[in-house]
């Protein structure tokens, strides 16, 4: 194929697929760059914020009683303790929904109670996930997601100089060029820099999206042969009406003096063989390098099997790269940092409809 034509094809791929999704690539990037400050924005909105002191944590069963007085219809599911100047945070389900309740951990008392189906942040997720339009939205946005990754390829395959004089240009903005030229800069120039961070977001989208693609990197990694047990409490003997409160509570109070810096997440078993799952989490929420342990209800032992959930040491290596996809996603990868940059990305990846469909215009126009 000659190089004209070659040019030519990717050229026309890149300007039509642009036109097709361009809008909804604008929507789903805008509301990337600001849920990435989820966490961020949450600890404002939600009241999180707690003077720290240098006394235990209550119980996880007082946390319980407080919210069963304030919030009889919810279902006590799972516990969070999130550091020393920040709420605890409790998993509640109810009827349709669930919700969040934010509690101080040193006094049990609700700071905020929020309806995870409710709330503009809430609904920032929703827009960026499923475009506000439920299955039908998710369908989209995952295809939408699959197209802007040959966007991308495009992108840096018409963006090469032709010739080494002119690939200077090709690195730098002349904010004083004319509005037509500067446009032309912000779209080819921002676009390239934004690639090399924007190519990470887009193929961890993807893998999301396309069950054949995680199911392809399943036989990679060998986890189809995996075979996994379930954790189970042993309640051969056991009374029915037993209370796993002073287990959880124990385990809790032991994983918190253990690991101070660390986020502690603890479950709450609701039926008969349900085991306690506790969490040892990365204050930046780190999913690939969780710590997953398991304890029987009735006795407190640590259970041990060959579970999918565990400690991130002796994790398959899809469970690894699964979790890793979420924290690249996200940019939790590289903290504070990491988000940043992902956050900036998806803003200039936002522009990049806009940029581009302006220079179709002017082109057309002429």
């Amino acid at each position: 194929m000659k190089k004209g034509l070659f040019k030519k094809i990717i050229h026309n791929v890149h300007l039509y697929v642009g036109l097709i999704i361009g809008l909804l690539f604008f929507i789903i990037a805008l509301s990337g760059a600001l849920y990435a400050w989820d966490a961020e924005i949450g600890q404002k909105i939600y009241k999180q914020n707690v003077v720290g002191q240098d006394v235990p944590f209550v119980p996880v069963s007082k946390l319980r009683t407080e919210l069963a007085q304030e919030f009889p219809e919810g279902d006590f599911r799972a516990v969070t303790f999130q550091g020393k100047s920040s709420t605890a945070k409790i998993l509640v389900y109810a009827p349709g929904t669930y919700y969040y309740a934010f509690m101080n951990p040193y006094t049990g008392k609700i700071q905020h109670l929020q309806n995870m189906k409710e709330g503009w942040l809430n609904h920032l997720k929703s827009l960026h996930r499923n475009l506000l339009l439920g299955d039908v939205g998710r369908v989209i946005v995952h295809w939408v997601t699959l197209l802007s990754f040959f966007m991308v390829v495009t992108g840096l395959i018409l963006w090469w100089p032709q010739r080494k004089s002119r690939r200077k240009y090709h690195f730098t903005i002349n904010l004083k060029s004319r509005p037509v030229k500067l446009n032309y800069d912000l779209h080819n120039v921002l676009g390239f820099y934004a690639s090399w961070i924007g190519i990470f977001i887009v193929l961890t989208g993807v893998f999301w999206g396309f069950e054949p693609i995680r199911n392809g990197l399943k036989l990679l990694t060998g986890e189809n042969k995996m075979v996994y047990d379930t954790p189970v409490s042993e309640m051969e003997g056991k009374t029915l009406d037993h209370d796993p409160s002073q287990k959880v509570d124990s385990l809790a109070t032991t994983f918190l003096e253990q690991f101070p810096n660390k986020r502690v997440r603890i479950s709450y078993p609701h039926k008969e063989t349900d085991a306690i799952h506790l969490a040892v989490i990365h204050p930046e929420q780190l999913v690939y390098s969780t710590d997953h342990y398991h304890f029987d209800q009735y006795t407190g032992a640590l259970l041990l099997g060959n579970f999918q959930n565990t400690i991130h040491s002796r994790a398959s290596v899809f469970t690894t790269l699964n979790g890793l996809v979420y924290d690249i996603h996200l940019g939790n990868i590289g903290h504070f940092w990491g988000r940043l940059f992902v956050s900036l990305t998806a803003l200039v990846l936002a522009s990049l409809p806009i940029t581009g469909f302006i220079i179709w215009w002017g082109k057309r126009k002429t």
